[in-house]
């Protein structure tokens, strides 16, 4: 196997353990030249190897055949802010701004703008409720709550290993 195939391996295998990835992100973990890694998956993003898309300051990239919807919840779900907040929407059906503030601790201010984030993305919505106050929800719940699930498992596998692996480097 080649240099550059062996390095590409590398890298579709950590965009699908780690769906919108960004490349500083792949750079650190693979301890290679952020050019070389830019070069590689520019390339596989051009040949079809992986989905690559334009976010904010990143570019985030997404195994193929991952739904649209998916990859605008991996991409939020990076922000622990946001995650935080989904969290605590999967558990309960609606809750006001106050309510997430309270659950997660952070201020009105701080879920103000994660929540008008993640209304942007299509993953939220917002219902007037009959004391007239707006409460948050999940658009799809059973199926973002999943989704919740499956990346709070990965993530918390990954933090395992990379704890293994920091105390027993020399």
């Amino acid at each position: 196997m080649s240099l550059r195939s062996e390095s590409r391996s590398r890298i579709s295998g950590l965009v699908r353990q780690n769906p919108g990835i960004h490349l500083r992100e792949l750079q650190r973990i693979l301890g290679v030249s952020f050019n070389s890694i830019r070069y590689n998956t520019e390339r596989m993003a051009n040949s079809g190897e992986i989905i690559c898309e334009k976010d904010v300051g990143y570019s985030r990239f997404y195994p193929l055949g991952m739904p649209k919807s998916e990859r605008a919840l991996y991409s939020v779900s990076r922000n622990r802010t946001s995650f935080k907040i989904l969290i605590e929407l999967s558990k309960a059906a609606l809750l006001t701004n106050k309510e997430l503030a309270v659950r997660t601790g952070f201020a009105k201010s701080t879920i103000s703008e994660h929540v008008h984030e993640l209304l942007g993305a299509d993953i939220v919505k917002l219902t007037l409720s009959g004391e007239g106050n707006f409460k948050v929800e999940l658009r799809d719940r059973e199926r973002i709550s999943r989704l919740i699930e499956e990346i709070s498992n990965s993530r918390s596998q990954g933090d395992i290993v990379q704890n293994f692996i920091e105390s027993w480097d020399f």
